[in-house]
């Protein structure tokens, strides 16, 4: 197969693409600007668990008045679930607003792949609710999985992402 071409690689985000990581180099090659399908689930993992521990504004907005305003920047985040104990309904809820965020902020993920999943019992009260992140990425020339386990922290809303696959 010929070498693809620097545009048919997968490409760093801007954020990363702005982001100098070796500022003492005064030229970079152009296969440092591309990245490999590591680099990509590292780089999502990162993003998502910045995207998981923001805050959105849904309990401010009139999302049936507004509709635009809930899916834009504005509303970057999940909502607060900090307090109670963790139980089924709260894991449910907890899982509906992660695969919210998910699906309207991560572009990188093919729709339609995305899976959340809680790992919590019916009658476990735990201060953490375990999920399972999997989805497709977009990567060339086939997509690649993308399996993180998450935690959330139900007293401090933290939550904690790891690669696990």
């Amino acid at each position: 197969m010929a070498d693809r071409t620097l545009t048919e690689r997968l490409q760093p985000s801007i954020l990363d693409r702005l982001t100098d990581d070796a500022p003492e180099k005064t030229s970079e090659n152009a296969s440092d600007r591309v990245i490999d399908i590591r680099r990509l689930r590292e780089i999502i993992q990162r993003d998502l668990a910045w995207l998981l521990n923001t805050g959105n504004l849904d309990s401010e907005i009139d999302t049936e008045r507004y509709p635009n305003v809930a899916r834009s920047v504005v509303n970057y985040g999940v909502p607060d679930s900090t307090g109670d104990f963790a139980n089924k309904e709260r894991a449910i809820a907890v899982r509906d607003a992660i695969r919210k965020a998910v699906e309207f902020f991560e572009p990188r993920l093919i729709d339609g792949t995305l899976s959340v999943v809680s790992r919590i019992d019916d009658d476990e009260r735990e201060s953490t609710i375990v999920f399972d992140i999997i989805a497709d990425m977009w990567a060339e020339p086939v997509p690649a999985e993308l399996y993180l386990r998450s935690q959330f922290d139900t007293t401090t809303g933290h939550v904690s992402l790891e690669y696990g696959g």
